[in-house]
């Protein structure tokens, strides 16, 4: 026994020893990281209606659409895209402009599949946009998340910069960044932001959301996603008194989903913009209700 267990300690070691290395190269080297990504589909862009000069936003947060359980194993294929095809039903009947999500996954272990794709062509949606919070794993075997943007219109990833409180890449609980994207949309060029903010800490919360308005300065703006902060804490305070972004705040608590007590989830535009509607779906697929929003642009 002890001369079959010398035998085989060097293969074992070695095989260690070629896991840690790819989980190391995953993490530094084959992740996207700070570079966000995206493309069209076969689906023709929408025209902007000059005349009626509208635009529908809805923001939701998938939770990870289930994919990794409570347990902590990984749900079976079919069960994630039952969910996903009442995701996308959702999203096709709402009809938005543009559906901005938070805790999506492009990879979940032995599961090929990447939800934004299939979201974004059975939403039947032009374009989108993925930067990524976390990609833990190795080639073949990892776990990849973070925020999208799915547009009728052409968008362009611009950045997916680490948020404030960002720890090593090994780390993939609370790691924040945010999506930027830019879109032409009625003769001028608009940012957009697909946040999903620190849900433990509300001073790091408030840091991150400061490091988005600083991105966004002075240009137009849509900011939308799972904030983590309820009205009236500094978070939602910086972003109503910065005079680039108006919103609403008071329509209701949008999670938990199956008894909402809270309202962590936003929709802001830029302050010019004439807010027409605004509505909290009643749908409990995911942890978080989705919210939809209606503006008329000046």
């Amino acid at each position: 026994m002890m001369a079959f267990l010398r035998r085989m300690l060097p293969g074992f070691l070695a095989t260690c020893l070629l896991l840690v290395l790819l989980f190391v190269g995953n993490g530094l080297f084959f992740a996207a990281r700070t570079s966000p990504y995206g493309r069209t589909t076969r689906h023709a862009p929408r025209r902007f209606d000059h005349g009626q000069r509208t635009v529908k936003i809805m923001a939701w947060n998938l939770a990870k659409a289930f994919a990794i359980t409570n347990e902590g194993r990984f749900d079976s294929v079919a069960a994630v895209n039952a969910r996903l095809e009442h995701f996308a039903q959702v999203i096709r009947d709402e009809d938005p402009d543009f559906v901005f999500l938070s805790e999506v996954m492009v990879a979940a272990g032995p599961m090929h599949y990447d939800q934004v794709l299939f979201l974004v062509e059975a939403a039947e949606m032009h374009a989108w946009a993925f930067g990524e919070n976390y990609n833990i794993g190795v080639p073949g075997f990892r776990a990849v998340g973070g925020n999208a943007i799915l547009s009728r219109y052409p968008i362009e990833p611009l950045a997916n910069p680490n948020l404030a409180g960002r720890r090593p890449f090994f780390v993939g609980r609370n790691n924040r960044r945010v999506l930027w994207c830019t879109v032409h949309l009625a003769g001028q060029e608009l940012l957009l932001a697909s946040i999903h903010n620190d849900s433990f800490n509300l001073e790091n919360n408030r840091k991150q959301t400061q490091e988005i308005l600083d991105f966004a300065g002075a240009r137009p703006a849509i900011l939308a996603g799972d904030f983590n902060a309820e009205p009236g804490t500094p978070s939602i305070d910086l972003v109503l008194s910065s005079r680039n972004a108006a919103g609403d705040v008071h329509a209701g608590p949008t999670f938990p989903a199956d008894a909402p007590t809270r309202r962590l989830d936003y929709i802001f535009a830029p302050s010019r913009w004439e807010l027409l509607e605004f509505r909290i779906l009643e749908d409990t697929v995911s942890d978080h209700l989705p919210i939809v929003a209606v503006y008329r642009i000046p």
